[in-house]
């Protein structure tokens, strides 16, 4: 997940240093932001582009707002609309008094573009456990979905198959896990009830699903990183119409790395529903 590597090996100055990024990124993000009142709780959205048959819905990472994803959005919105939010306690968004397990995330997302006038179509993007998000969305509902891209998505399953193999550095130590907002420290351990609930909604429908891996996660193991890979892999396998694409020497954040690589497969995905 966007924390979990974030924080590898959890040195305070890291966390300085990605602080200042993000306020960076906020301050000269391409697409503008703006602040609603939905629901009585604030949430920051940025919304761009017209046309096409679909929207581009993107999902962050544990702990991340929207920025990251403003260099991808910013090029997509030339083709198609994009929009993208801030969950709660993250950017500029409020706090939240809800559960933060990947159902109610889901169907709050979908609340959320219904409120600001976004029907489905979608194509949805996922980064880290957002992706997680994306995968439940996209299962559960089907008929709303005309594409899914994965951004080194962690899978459902990735903590316990990696404790079941006794492999090392599985999960967020819960000293450091602490020291982040409520939400986000929700989330993560919410984030234990995404395999039921994936399983539950059942499977991909016959859209597009890419997976994309990154390569290069510093700390990890070779077991780890072998076991990450072998699991995009599975995931992709699930789909009628998968496919797993290996972005070599990409760190975690494919979309601030290869920016290239998600765009064009976004806009690969979107190709179909613009016949």
């Amino acid at each position: 997940m966007a924390l979990e590597h974030r924080i590898r090996p959890f040195h305070t100055a890291q966390l300085a240093l990605l602080s200042i990024a993000v306020l960076f990124a906020a301050c000269s993000s391409r697409i503008p932001a703006r602040v609603e009142i939905v629901n009585g709780r604030e949430v920051e959205i940025a919304t761009a582009g017209s046309g096409g048959a679909a929207t581009v819905v993107f999902e962050s990472g544990l702990g991340e707002d929207w920025t990251h994803w403003d260099e991808v959005a910013s090029q997509v919105a030339q083709h198609a609309r994009i929009f993208a939010y801030s969950r709660p306690g993250t950017g500029a968004s409020g706090p939240s008094t809800t559960p933060r397990d990947p159902k109610t995330i889901v169907e709050e997302l979908r609340a959320l573009l219904a409120s600001q006038g976004y029907a489905p179509p979608y194509v949805v993007v996922g980064h880290s456990m957002g992706g997680g998000y994306m995968e439940l969305f996209a299962k559960s509902h089907p008929d709303e979905v005309v594409g899914v891209v994965l951004v080194d998505p962690r899978h459902r399953d990735f903590l316990s198959t990696c404790e079941a193999e006794n492999v090392d550095g599985c999960a967020i130590p819960e000293s450091t896990l602490a020291t982040q907002p409520p939400a986000v420290i929700a989330e993560y351990h919410a984030y234990a009830m995404a395999s039921d609930q994936i399983r539950a909604a059942g499977t991909f429908g016959s859209y597009a699903v890419r997976v994309l891996t990154a390569t290069n996660h510093p700390g990890w193991s070779t077991a780890t990183e072998t076991l990450w890979e072998a699991m995009h892999g599975s995931l992709a396998a699930e789909a009628v119409d998968g496919e797993r694409i290996v972005v070599q020497g990409s760190g975690h954040h494919i979309q601030l790395d290869r920016p290239d690589v998600v765009v064009n497969t976004i806009l690969a995905v979107l190709a179909p529903t613009s016949r």
